[in-house]
């Protein structure tokens, strides 16, 4: 069945109807790469910024690759050149150099679009189910990750190709017809698709070391891709800054490289920096309006990861998608039925001891769904991981070692903290 949203080409849904979709979202690709993020940098509030230069002190390191595809529209890294002894051109240039190969590398590693020599991505793993591949340490230590808190969101390949079509429509009426909220055949297609990612006897992406891999598919479930003309087993989706901030992060910090703090557009923050500079995150509430609820101080090095069910203001990456009445719909598909679903408007969490990975995966049960459990929250507690949320007004935290500042209070609405 296909569909057709304007200036998008789709992925597949059960051909039920005589309604069309294309074999993969090319447009969006193309949008993809093209496109300048407004990375989430009003959510990060430094109080360092003005310190930024062309030479020592503060600044942002863009990636430099040649015209090569890289992850490096999706982050920003600030850094500290020269706080060292090396001289501040030299570090600048070796920052740079370093920054720009690893963003390079991780767009390869985590591409479900294309293949790329040199490396064995998603993408390969994808066309090749049942075959036992050789992937990077980097790869193999993700899907680690992902089975040591045994989840599944990575099989939901199917359900985020429908999402991501939904989220580059233009307008309502296209978005409707990708939206399994509004279309009985979407629901039904993504439902399908949810229950095969539940299965570990119809897909699961068996370690066998060395960092080996075979991506494990029942004939039934291969049958149903080949009939729904998709080959999305795999996904990170909004799960890939995790891993992606992770690897970037290592990368610099195994350099040598900690003065500087690493943050993505979809909430993901690599802090590094050891000297005790005081940093700040905007903390935003959702309710009859978007508000700055409140500002969280802290000092790195730290892990932060901030869930939310609304788009921000200015990123032009489509991962949500607005209809005119307000209602939005999230990247967050729910493992029981593909439908997305978030508890709260927006959770952080933040850790001195995890990465953005472990974090995100241990958040996920609690995010992910429509009721929050405050228990879950004391559980993340118990293993180095705080949090704050906000709930009818109060923001809540649990965690040492920051403070809550800044409380929204104007037009009548007032924010507090929870004793």
């Amino acid at each position: 069945m296909r569909r057709n949203a304007e200036q998008h080409n789709p992925p597949h849904l059960p051909p039920v109807e005589s309604i069309e979709l294309s074999s993969r979202h090319l447009v969006p690709r193309i949008v993809a790469v093209v496109l300048l993020l407004a990375v989430a940098v009003g959510a990060f509030v430094y109080g360092f910024m003005a310190l930024l230069s062309s030479g020592a002190g503060w600044q942002e390191i863009k990636v430099h690759a040649s015209g090569e595809l890289s992850c490096g529209d999706e982050f920003v890294l600030n850094y500290n050149i020269g706080a060292g002894e090396t001289d501040a051109s030299a570090e600048n240039r070796a920052v740079t150099t370093l920054y720009s190969q690893a963003s390079v590398h991780a767009y390869r590693l985590f591409d479900t679009v294309q293949s790329w020599d040199g490396v064995v991505n998603l993408y390969d793993l994808n066309h090749h189910p049942n075959q036992v591949m050789q992937v990077s340490s980097v790869l193999y230590d993700a899907f680690s990750l992902l089975e040591r808190y045994d989840s599944r969101y990575l099989y939901l390949g199917p359900v985020y190709a429908v999402y991501e079509s939904l989220f580059y429509c233009q307008d309502d009426a296209a978005a409707a017809g990708f939206d399994p909220y509004a279309d009985e055949a979407t629901a039904a297609y993504v439902a399908e698709a949810a229950a095969f990612a539940r299965d570990a006897k119809a897909i699961r992406l068996e370690l066998l070391g060395d960092n080996r891999v075979r991506l494990n598919v029942s004939e039934e479930y291969l049958a149903w891709a080949e009939y729904n003309e998709t080959e999305d087993f795999l996904n990170f989706f909004w799960l890939k800054n995790a891993f992606v901030a992770d690897y970037l992060a290592d990368t610099l910090a195994g350099a040598g490289y900690t003065s500087g703090t690493l943050s993505s557009y979809d909430g993901y923050i690599r802090n590094l920096d050891g000297s005790g500079t005081s940093y700040s995150l905007n903390l935003f509430d959702l309710a009859d309006a978007l508000l700055q609820a409140g500002t969280m101080d802290y000092t790195g090095p730290a892990s932060l990861v901030t869930l939310r069910a609304y788009p921000m203001d200015g990123q032009p990456y489509p991962f949500y998608y607005r209809y005119e009445d307000g209602v939005i719909r999230t990247p967050f598909a729910d493992l029981s039925d593909g439908l997305c679903r978030t508890s709260l408007p927006q959770l952080t969490c933040w850790s001195k001891s995890s990465g953005c990975a472990e974090i995100a995966l241990q958040m996920a049960p609690l995010y992910v769904g429509s009721d929050f459990s405050p228990a879950g929250i004391e559980d993340l507690a118990g293993g180095g991981i705080w949090s704050v949320w906000c709930r009818d007004r109060v923001i809540h935290s649990n965690g040492p070692d920051i403070a809550i500042t800044q409380l929204y209070d104007a037009n009548g609405v007032t924010y507090t903290l929870a004793n």
